[in-house]
């Protein structure tokens, strides 16, 4: 067995009181199969199992939206009394996000909807560094087999070498991007000149839908509109400021989403959403920055943190993005989301 995976996740380790068990509380904690076979044979299956919901699928959150076993200290009272085997899948395993790419590899990453797990992927200031290991230790698996275009080991020398481009930093996020559409096959026949306007006006319709907010069309013109005017100044102090935090993101994302095979497409498409994705959080920044009148690393760990819940649990979230990169061929895509 092979697992590929960044170097932060062995160095990874929960610690509830930092974050006040935030991945214990206002979602859906799944009970799966071989974990439910476990407590019904325990002594304490009548305690564990009271509090189960009516689906039998899940555990029955507190009125406080926490999960019935966290305790006043944020500590898994499951945990203390049994040890982590005995944790569902999902939470031994949270915020590692394991795919099997074939049957004796595997990709490993770590979502940011993790406060602990993101300070150690963005705030570093070395270049993310990858390793392989012959042990895999979290149970929830996602079989990705038969969504690679590609043999496994082939995906992973892509994969890497995007990543090379993405750590590049003797070039700007932009020309990093770039360089990265053009690495996955995005030709176009002429130069394509930036057009801010139209830029402005997809992202604000990119970042209505991912909130499913149904703005007017007054609203999103509005937002266009302020972006339009503070958007040089802040994302130029945003990429003076954060730069290596934005391309730590970026490499996270890349490896936690398995591009250029996340989504149904060839690599140039993936590629798109992969780079309208982080306009998004551009966009978003800008937003934020006006409103708070500065943004601090605080404020934008925060920032990234829901955006990346927003993609990965809200309906709307990725769809918008996704549909974006499909409605767009190579010129129109460069003009809007590529800027030099």
């Amino acid at each position: 067995m092979k697992v590929y995976r960044p170097n932060y996740v062995g160095a990874f380790k929960c610690d509830g009181k930092a974050c006040e068990s935030r991945c214990c509380r206002d979602w859906r904690i799944v009970l799966d199969e071989q974990t439910r076979q476990k407590y019904l044979t325990s002594p304490a299956a009548k305690e564990i199992l009271s509090h189960v919901d009516e689906t039998g699928q899940a555990f029955q959150m507190q009125s406080s939206g926490a999960c019935p076993f966290l305790d006043e200290n944020f500590l898994c009272k499951l945990q203390l009394k049994h040890g982590e085997e005995f944790l569902t899948a999902i939470c031994q395993s949270f915020p590692r996000v394991t795919y099997k790419l074939d049957a004796e590899i595997y990709s490993q990453a770590m979502t940011l909807t993790c406060p602990v797990a993101a300070i150690l992927i963005l705030l570093r200031n070395e270049p993310i560094a990858f390793e392989v290991v012959d042990e895999l230790k979290a149970r929830q698996v996602f079989d990705f087999t038969e969504k690679l275009s590609m043999p496994a080991e082939e995906f992973i020398h892509r994969q890497r070498a995007a990543i090379k481009i993405l750590q590049r930093r003797e070039l700007s996020i932009n020309q990093r991007l770039e360089e990265l559409c053009k690495f996955f096959g995005e030709k176009i026949s002429v130069p394509v000149d930036f057009d801010a306007m139209n830029h402005a006006a997809a992202l604000a319709e990119v970042f209505g839908k991912m909130y499913e907010a149904n703005l007017t069309i007054s609203k999103k013109n509005q937002l266009a509109e302020v972006y339009l005017t503070h958007r040089k100044n802040i994302l130029a102090q945003l990429r003076g400021s954060f730069a290596v935090v934005l391309e730590n993101y970026l490499v996270n994302e890349f490896v936690m989403r398995n591009y250029p095979c996340a989504f149904v497409g060839d690599e140039a498409f993936n590629c798109r959403v992969f780079v309208t994705a982080y306009r998004a959080i551009e966009f978003a920044a800008v937003l934020t920055a006006i409103a708070k009148r500065r943004l601090t690393v605080e404020d934008f760990l925060e920032l990234l943190l829901s955006l990346n819940d927003k993609m990965d649990h809200s309906r709307g979230g990725m769809t918008a993005i996704k549909t974006f990169a499909e409605l767009h061929d190579a010129e129109v895509f460069y003009s809007m989301m590529l800027e030099r």
